[in-house]
């Protein structure tokens, strides 16, 4: 499937963002008696997809294991109400238009601002608001339903604020851009969400206002929902799902071929195509080393579907929509250090993805 954002990170979204605490692993190289802190965190991982199928239009070429190795090096802190990031992240871009190089590049580069204990402001190169929940309910480590909302967008402005168990978010990103670095306009999205003990839902929304003829990417409306429940305190159940609208265009024109490597076209004929996908997810610890999950999901893309009249032309073994399940191994030897692995079966773009990780 096409994907207009970002690829995610490796590393887990910040539930809340609000408050800053100190990451469980990180390193404080400085604390101050006013509270003031500087750390210092990170994460290194390999591992990757086995059995990947190219035709699922989520990889960047047609090989039977896809690299997904990963690190990230950042430093956060605070001084006063005055809150700060920086995170370097070094990833293979091995999704759909990635080069399948190795890349350095800043993550996030934001300054933060607390007015009080409810409400929080940060500015810069930053994560979307909804990008904090998109997954939430799904307790699988990748193989599942993406969102498909903004993510990281630069020029991003974004809110959050806390009432008791209720959350709240909502930001705004100038002149955002998808993986490939197309244009996408202008980003609204935000959040709304309840947060027990037992029980928490949240509900989120985002829309573009599009390229504007400079790529194929128009017009876009998002609607996301997930929820988790602690059936006991061992054994977990989730849900999530989304329906997009997504204006796409249907012609390009050449407008300046003087580079065969870079030609220039202009988008139009943009028609708006319905996306969709949900899931069930679930997960038992056995205990502080071991746990397992499984997920049931299911997706359908308007492109995809050969009796649309906006059916790409390309022949999908599953039709308009696809269904398949995962089941995953976790194992932590270290309060700071994970092992997984997840097998696929069904209309998966995956047979097994598979993973390392140490966070410090």
């Amino acid at each position: 499937m096409d994907i207009a954002t970002p690829k995610k990170t490796a590393i887990a979204s910040l539930l809340s963002a609000l408050f800053f605490a100190p990451a469980l692993h990180a390193a404080t190289v400085y604390q101050s008696d006013n509270g003031d802190y500087l750390d210092i965190y990170g994460e290194v991982g390999i591992g990757g997809h086995f059995g990947a199928d190219y035709a699922s239009g989520e990889f960047y070429k047609d090989k039977s294991y896809i690299d997904d190795s990963f690190a990230t090096l950042g430093a956060k802190g605070k001084n006063g109400d005055i809150h700060y990031r920086l995170e370097l992240d070094y990833e293979r871009e091995n999704w759909k238009y990635g080069t399948g190089d190795m890349v350095l590049s800043i993550d996030k580069m934001f300054l933060g601002y607390t007015f009080n204990d409810n409400h929080y402001i940060e500015a810069g190169i930053t994560d979307t608001a909804f990008d904090d929940y998109d997954k939430y309910g799904d307790f699988t480590l990748d193989t599942t339903v993406e969102t498909g909302e903004a993510g990281d967008q630069a020029a991003t402005v974004k809110y959050e604020g806390r009432f008791s168990d209720i959350k709240i978010g909502a930001s705004y990103s100038y002149d955002a851009e998808s993986s490939s670095g197309s244009s996408l306009g202008d980003i609204m999205n935000g959040y709304a969400g309840y947060f027990g003990k037992r029980f928490s839902a949240v509900i989120g929304l985002e829309t573009r206002n599009g390229s504007r003829g400079d790529s194929k990417y128009g017009e876009q409306y998002l609607v996301g929902f997930g929820a988790r429940v602690a059936i006991t305190q061992d054994f977990f159940v989730g849900v999530n799902g989304f329906y997009e609208q997504e204006d796409i265009a249907q012609q390009k024109n050449a407008v300046n071929v003087t580079d065969p490597n870079n030609k220039i076209y202009t988008y139009n004929d943009y028609q708006t195509l319905d996306h969709k996908g949900a899931l069930i997810s679930a997960k038992y610890v056995f205990s502080p080393k071991w746990e397992i999950t499984v997920s049931s999901n299911y997706e359908a893309y308007e492109h995809w579907d050969e009796n649309s009249q906006y059916w790409d032309g390309k022949d999908y073994d599953w039709g308009g929509s696809r269904t398949w399940g995962t089941l995953g191994v976790n194992f932590k030897p270290t309060r700071s250090s994970l092992l997984a692995i997840e097998g696929n079966v069904g209309e998966a773009a995956q047979d097994v993805y598979a993973y390392a990780r140490v966070y410090f």
